[in-house]
């Protein structure tokens, strides 16, 4: 369970990150306690499953990949865990969900690739297909982005 400071040091990391050569420094002044007692906090988190990652956000179209695609896969149950072990793997790929098919919509996998052209996407997926032996998937380019923001969990009271 976390207390006030690490939801102090939760809100703080979810804005930007001190582009400075002391970052942790910097946020450890900010949050009011000392860089050592930051990094044990954020240790102790990420030991316990709270935190998972801290990393760049890229933008990805800025960064020159245009080539970006929902890949829907219809996948027996029985191979689901393989497919998915093979895929988590791969640098195209940034996610890879498992829903409920619907009667209407049987696809169960979904991924989403990323390339520089909508053609390499489209090389990297039938590969994908091709080396995985999955014949049924739909391919769904986006047409429009109308909203990609980071998702805050938690907000200070004022703005709960």
């Amino acid at each position: 369970m976390t207390d006030t400071v690490d939801q102090q040091i939760i809100r703080r990391l979810q804005g930007e990150f001190p582009l400075v050569s002391a970052p942790y420094r910097v946020l450890a002044d900010e949050i009011g306690i000392a860089e050592a007692e930051l990094l044990a906090r954020l240790q102790r988190m990420k030991t316990a499953g709270i935190l998972r990652k801290m990393g760049a956000v890229l933008q990805h179209r800025v960064a020159g990949f245009h080539g970006n695609a929902l890949c829907c896969w219809q996948v027996p149950a029985a191979a689901v865990a393989g497919v998915v072990a093979q895929l988590v793997g791969r640098p195209a790929i940034s996610h890879v969900y498992l829903r409920q098919p619907q009667e209407q919509w049987p696809y169960n996998l979904y991924t989403v690739f990323h390339a520089h052209t909508r053609e390499e996407c489209l090389a990297q997926i039938e590969r994908t297909a091709q080396e995985l032996n999955l014949t049924d998937y739909r391919v769904l380019f986006s047409r429009k982005n109308w909203k990609r923001s980071q998702l805050v969990l938690l907000r200070e009271s004022s703005e709960e």
